[in-house]
């Protein structure tokens, strides 16, 4: 009987565990002055990093390399079939079955990316979908105080932006990312500095939102 439980007990915490290893342990927003919505997102898991664009796709996929975290190396996400070693990392990629999601990422190290395709009428086909257990959802045109084909949500974080009724602000930037709230110099405020970043409130280390410029973009992430 003890046996048993000791069985049981390890087959539940092998399934945490493998839970966990699904999830980010930090996520980064990369916001700009006189922007709209998301520039790009980081997030961090055991083994790698991935940026994902303002369009939905990914724009570079990284090894989390722990003793130096600043010497990566870069990943373009161009069209390959099977699967190929980057670094220590295994990434598996679509085939040809799927022309919507054909020669992009399928898993990396275990955790699984899913596309919209033609079958998400609503959404832009090629977006990610999801990663791992985490759904990434887009506003569409049942959103309709928001720009179409910003980003609405990741897992449980949930993206809100300044719309028709913040009647002072530019429509389409951002106003919140989960906890962390965003504010903006706006028609009250001197005529040079409308659009720009007021303020980034509530970051913590594994959630935060970071404001950056045209020079923060290349390896100096």
């Amino acid at each position: 009987m003890n046996y048993k439980k000791l069985l049981i007990l390890g087959f539940m915490l092998c399934i945490g565990l493998t839970g966990k290893a699904q999830e980010p342990v930090r996520a980064n927003f990369r916001i700009e002055d006189r922007k709209k919505g998301i520039q790009e997102i980081e997030l961090t898991f055991n083994t790698f990093i991935i940026g994902i664009s303002s369009e939905g796709a990914i724009s570079f996929i990284e090894p989390l390399k722990r003793s130096r975290p600043n010497d990566w190396e870069d990943f373009e996400d161009n069209p390959a079939h099977g699967s190929k070693n980057l670094g220590n990392l295994n990434v598996t990629y679509y085939d040809n079955f799927d022309r919507d999601k054909s020669g992009k990422v399928k898993s990396i190290d275990g955790i699984q990316f899913d596309y919209y395709t033609s079958f998400d009428i609503h959404d832009k086909k090629g977006r990610l979908k999801s990663i791992g257990s985490r759904a990434i959802k887009y506003n569409n045109g049942f959103d309709i105080h928001e720009i179409s084909g910003t980003l609405k949500s990741i897992g449980n974080i949930d993206v809100k932006y300044n719309n028709d009724f913040n009647i002072h602000e530019a429509k389409g930037t951002v106003k919140s990312i989960g906890p962390v709230q965003i504010t903006w110099y706006n028609t009250f405020d001197k005529e040079q500095q409308r659009g720009k970043i007021k303020s980034i409130k509530g970051n913590t280390p594994t959630m935060h939102v970071t404001k950056i410029s045209a020079n923060d973009w290349g390896r100096n992430r």
